[in-house]
């Protein structure tokens, strides 16, 4: 069960569960990362709290963007760009909420709309936004891509 395994603004709730599954993943990442490399907190209580302190919000900003992404397509009968630019917009505003700060909140949600309509170009237009790539053993893989500006005369 993934995010684009049916149309947008159908089962709203299987794709809120899908994000705030994978959101939540990179929250538990980003915690572990503040709790050992920056804050360094001592004793369990405060570790706890700085897991939660990172990691519920992400989740929830996850949540969000499926949730308003649904929300808006089902409510504007639309299926455009302008519905992925509320729904990361709107998980950008939760992060700035949960970091208390205003000018965190509108340039991290201003940031994640425009991650989320090229998300949605990507996945209108057939193009990915990581691709895949695949190395043999030693070497990269420049044998089966021609860069000459002109072919060759046989």
């Amino acid at each position: 069960m993934g995010y684009t395994d049916h149309p947008d603004g159908k089962e709203c709730f299987q794709k809120i569960w899908a994000c705030t599954k994978y959101s939540g993943m990179l929250g538990l990442v980003v915690s572990t990362y503040d709790v050992l490399m920056y804050t360094k907190p001592q004793g369990y209580v405060p570790t706890l709290g700085a897991y939660v302190r990172s990691t519920v919000p992400l989740a929830g900003a996850g949540a969000v963007f499926a949730a308003v992404t649904c929300a808006s397509t089902s409510l504007r009968g639309k299926d455009d760009k302008l519905n992925y630019f509320l729904g990361g917009s709107s998980a950008g505003g939760i992060i700035g909420v949960a970091a208390r700060s205003f000018r965190v909140g509108v340039p991290t949600a201003f940031f994640l709309g425009v991650c989320a309509i090229l998300y949605k170009d990507s996945k209108d237009c057939g193009w990915k936004l990581f691709p895949e790539v695949t190395h043999r053993v030693g070497s990269f893989d420049h044998v089966n891509y021609d860069f000459t500006l002109q072919k060759s005369h046989k």
